[in-house]
């Protein structure tokens, strides 16, 4: 891990992706070593990191990232974090949504997915779904008739009905 903490001095850092690693250190807070001014990151792939991130860390990188294209986070991030990240990241074209289910004390009205994935234009490709809740099935049929490409559900815990209901 100290090697990787390292590899975030580099402004120059275009791709970092944990796919097969297993990170399962929860006290290291190695999201918030990116650079503090702008980065060149294109791509974070960080979904396999199995504990908690520094979600305050990670927006402001995707703010800081305005050549961000990829982003698959972990299903630590909850639905609310996600709409977060998504408005700050109208620029990407892959995301990978973790869990996509909402907080434990969230209130009965959740984000507005469906504007920030109407903000979100140049989506291609959705992935993650881990932990989804038919409810929020809505928000992503109204971006399939926009440009999306490749929707993964083979993570989601979903139904044939649920898929009927909507």
């Amino acid at each position: 891990m100290l090697l990787l903490m390292e590899l975030f001095c580099l402004r120059q850092l275009r791709v970092f992706h944990l796919i097969e690693a297993e990170v399962t250190y929860d006290k290291a807070d190695w999201i918030s070593r990116f650079p503090e001014s702008g980065t060149c990151l294109e791509s974070l792939i960080i979904y396999c990191v199995k504990c908690p991130i520094n979600f305050d860390a990670l927006e402001n990188l995707v703010a800081r990232s305005p050549s961000l294209k990829k982003l698959r986070v972990n299903r630590f991030v909850t639905l609310e974090q996600l709409y977060r990240v998504m408005i700050r990241a109208l620029q990407l074209t892959h995301l990978g949504t973790g869990s996509f289910s909402p907080s434990e004390n969230t209130c009965d009205q959740g984000p507005d997915l469906v504007s920030a994935f109407a903000a979100c234009r140049l989506l291609v490709c959705l992935s993650g779904f881990r932990e989804i809740v038919p409810d929020y099935l809505p928000a992503v049929y109204y971006v399939l008739s926009a440009n999306i490409t490749s929707l993964d559900f083979s993570y989601a815990n979903i139904t044939a009905a649920n898929l009927n209901q909507s």
